[in-house]
């Protein structure tokens, strides 16, 4: 079991609740940030580094004596930089980790990927899969930057396990969508939630909570899976409150069905991370259980059996 975690990008949303997993399960936890976290974050549970993650030797000396490293740190959005930028950024942030893990030996790496590493989300036109549904082999279609950079930062994790094997595993979490309670909230109490059109169903209609993609990225550092995985991170649900199997036959009518897909099931599998990981989603923007982390979650103590399960 890693006991010193670095996490990059600690200071994000995301990151907070990445920090406040670990520390809650005993974990000794350092945020490499180029930002201190807000006042009253939960990533004040860790101790804080500013560092660049685009400069190598910032990012070497970071990990220095870390059991496992949960790489956060991105520009997380391809619509508010330059494409140049936001691929430059993307990729040597990723290979910086990659290359300083191996240089101190890491053998625990866990990555932000995105459902857009299969060119879903900013596409230029309507994504048909090939299938449904849509699991981790289905083929990349990526045309931006942003996808890019989650797709190409797959293959170097690929790359890395080539280098290094037997000695690392390298899990890269395809997150999607990341709500935290008041996007959720904002959904339950928003009126109608029948659209299937727009780029709805260029995400596949799908979301995930940001306590349940915490606990994932902590299931990777722990549990043995070896090598090189990428994994499906959403929620079962969709956001839809119509069955996803008429949103799927209104928009893509001829897309083969491998397995049934009731009620408001994803269209997105999560099967493989609840193999190898024994990650099952539990929040529910239905049940209104999508939460902030707590003041408790930050320390090490006794954690709600609904966030561990």
């Amino acid at each position: 079991m890693a006991e010193k975690v670095v996490v990059t990008g600690g200071s994000g949303r995301a990151g907070e609740y990445i920090i406040a997993e670990l520390a809650a399960n005993g974990y000794d936890v350092y945020n490499a940030d180029a930002v201190e976290p807000r006042p009253g974050s939960p990533s004040n549970a860790a101790q804080f580094w500013r560092i660049d993650v685009t400069d190598y030797g910032e990012v070497l000396n970071a990990l220095t004596g870390a059991d496992a490293v949960i790489h956060m740190a991105a520009i997380p959005a391809p619509d508010r930089d330059p494409e140049h930028k936001v691929f430059r950024t993307n990729m040597m942030s990723n290979w910086n980790v990659l290359e300083a893990a191996e240089v101190h030996g890491i053998g625990r790496i866990c990555m932000a990927s995105s459902v857009n590493a299969v060119g879903a989300g900013w596409g230029s036109k309507l994504y048909t899969p090939q299938y449904y549904p849509v699991d981790e082999n289905h083929p990349t279609r990526v045309e931006d930057a942003y996808s890019q950079s989650k797709w190409l930062g797959e293959e170097m994790g690929e790359a890395f396990v080539r280098r290094r094997p037997g000695k690392v595993q390298i899990a890269n979490m395809r997150f999607h969508a990341l709500w935290e309670p008041a996007v959720a909230k904002r959904h339950l109490e928003s009126g109608d939630k029948t659209s299937i059109d727009g780029r709805h169903p260029m995400g596949f209609w799908s979301w995930v909570g940001r306590h349940d993609a915490a606990r994932a990225c902590r299931l990777s550092i722990e549990k043995e899976f070896g090598g090189h995985e990428a994994f499906f991170i959403n929620a079962t649900d969709t956001m839809l409150e119509i069955p996803t199997m008429d949103a799927i036959k209104a928009v893509h009518p001829d897309v083969e069905i491998r397995e049934p897909l009731p009620g408001f099931k994803s269209p997105l599998s999560v099967a493989k991370a609840e193999k190898l990981l024994d990650w099952v989603p539990v929040e529910s923007w239905r049940e209104g259980t999508v939460r902030d982390p707590e003041p408790n979650d930050a320390k090490p103590a006794e954690y709600k059996a609904q966030w561990t399960r």
